[in-house]
């Protein structure tokens, strides 16, 4: 009984034994045959075409607009569109003022026409006789200005002389001194200096209405005299200011005294006014006087030369620059389109260049997109670019095309960008200003050749390769190959080292 147990446990010993091994030698077995099969992706190099494209989003905006200005101020009196209206080039928006305009326009042309045709005998004596008169008028306003440059120069003198001298010791000499208390020591000096020059003032004065012997020189007399007025003037603020803050106290003096000095320094101030006041005066009669007599003047000559064709061309421009002014009391159009501002109202006054309409182009619009340096030298005037708005969505196709590159960049949130400006190849009344456009932008395009994916290249000692597949269907070997075009969608142009219809691997696992 013992030796069948034991005989038992032995066949059953060893045959556990022999099925460890054997599960062993299949496990191994079948680790060798699975470790020796590759597993991977592959693809066939095919026939196609591939395109590149670079994708930007850009803004809608019209190809032309116009805000517009009138070229100088004035009331409005006339707006013949509003906002919305079609207008066409050349038509008038609005309209100022322009009475004043109008007639300056017409005297001009009524001029013109006498000029052409010249002058008889009577209207060459009315003319004539216009000169004779502005010129005697001329003579006696050059001789009333010599006149008011001597009375002026009395009036000043008396100024200083009978009254303000009143505050000096010694006004005419040398040395001047103030006799009346002072703000400081160097209000004193520069008071007394002060009288020393007008003392030289007054001599050049009296030099220049002495040395007058003609009253042809009477205009550069007065502005000399003008220069000598302000110095006096300035003098005369000056210690007025000094005997105007005199008091009892301060000044160790009585207002008896006090109200003596305040009246002589009013009656030094008015007559220096008067003076300043006669050389104003002749200064404007002699100005007006000579302004008539050369108007009076080029009248005679403009019409006393008849029908020469320099006096007409002449004239002729002046009535063309009248007429250039009446045209800026207008707003004119300056191309087809909407109105999309107009801001004034009839009768509100308006500047000289204040933005008061705007006009856009209607139907006809461009995209204005920024692309990034990376991709600029990709793209060219002439690409064409296929266009979704974001307001009709992925779908809609609205095609496009590049019109020009800005060759300066525009920097955006740090980073160097240049504006690239498309045109719509058709209008469409769906697309309006302002609106998202998505572009993409076909920058190449290949027809007909080998293509192969992105990813199934790669790169061996510096070579482009493909992993060709070998007949068996499990091995692969790399092969060279040149590449061209990189598609948009993932493809890539394979010029030479591969034949359409050959497998490729395009992943293999690690």
């Amino acid at each position: 009984m013992k030796k069948s147990f034991a005989k038992r446990y032995l066949l059953n010993k060893y045959g556990i034994i022999t099925l460890v091994i054997l599960i062993i030698v299949v496990g191994l077995i079948y680790w060798r045959s699975s470790g020796n099969k590759t597993t991977f992706e592959s693809t066939t190099v095919k026939i196609g075409n591939i395109v590149e494209k670079v994708g930007v989003t850009g803004k809608i905006s019209p190809s032309s607009k116009a805000d517009l200005a009138f070229e100088k101020g004035g009331v409005v009196t006339r707006i013949n569109f509003k906002i919305g209206d079609q207008i066409k080039k050349g038509d008038i928006i609005a309209t100022l003022d322009n009475a004043g305009d109008r007639a300056s326009l017409a005297s001009a042309q009524a001029k013109l026409a006498d000029v052409s045709r010249g002058l008889n005998m009577q209207e060459l004596a009315a003319e004539q006789s216009k000169v004779k008169t502005a010129s005697i008028v001329l003579a006696n306003a050059k001789q009333g200005a010599l006149d008011a440059a001597r009375t002026a120069y009395v009036q000043s003198q008396s100024a200083v002389n009978n009254f303000a001298d009143t505050f000096f010791n010694n006004p005419q000499s040398a040395n001047p001194e103030i006799n009346i208390l002072t703000q400081s020591q160097n209000e004193k000096i520069g008071i007394n200096y002060s009288r020393l020059i007008i003392s030289d003032v007054l001599n050049k004065w009296k030099f220049e209405i002495d040395a007058a012997t003609s009253s042809d020189n009477s205009n550069i007399i007065l502005s000399k005299i003008n220069v000598y007025e302000s110095q006096i003037k300035a003098f005369m603020s000056d210690l007025s200011s000094v005997v105007n803050r005199l008091t009892p106290g301060g000044a160790g003096i009585s207002q008896t005294v006090i109200d003596t000095y305040v009246s002589a320094m009013n009656s030094a101030l008015t007559y220096s006014n008067q003076a300043i006041s006669s050389i104003t005066a002749a200064q404007t009669t002699l100005n007006n006087a000579v302004s008539a007599y050369n108007q009076a003047s080029n009248d005679f000559n403009l019409k006393s030369v008849g029908q020469s064709s320099q006096s007409i061309a002449a004239q002729a421009a002046t009535v063309d620059a009248y007429r250039a002014e009446l045209a800026k009391d207008q707003i004119v159009s300056p191309l087809d389109g909407i109105v999309t501002r107009a801001e004034p109202n009839v009768g509100e006054f308006v500047s000289s260049g204040q933005t008061a309409f705007g006009v856009i182009s209607d139907g006809d619009y461009k995209i204005e997109a920024y692309v990034p340096e990376a991709d600029i030298a990709k793209i060219a005037v002439g690409n064409l670019a296929s266009t979704t708005l974001d307001a009709y969505g992925q779908y809609v196709d609205f095609p496009a095309t590049v019109t020009s590159l800005d060759p300066a960049e525009t920097i955006l949130e740090g980073v160097p960008t240049y504006k690239v400006t498309l045109k719509f190849m058709q209008n469409d009344p769906r697309i309006r200003s302002g609106m998202t456009a998505n572009l993409d932008i076909i920058t190449a395009l290949r027809n007909n050749v080998m293509i192969i994916p992105n990813r199934a290249v790669v790169e061996i000692e510096g070579q482009k390769s493909a992993r060709l597949i070998n007949p068996d269907g499990k091995t692969y070997v790399s092969v060279p190959i040149q590449v061209g075009l990189k598609g948009s969608d993932g493809m890539i142009e394979v010029v030479s080292g591969l034949v359409a219809g050959q497998n490729i691997v395009t992943y293999l696992p690690k």
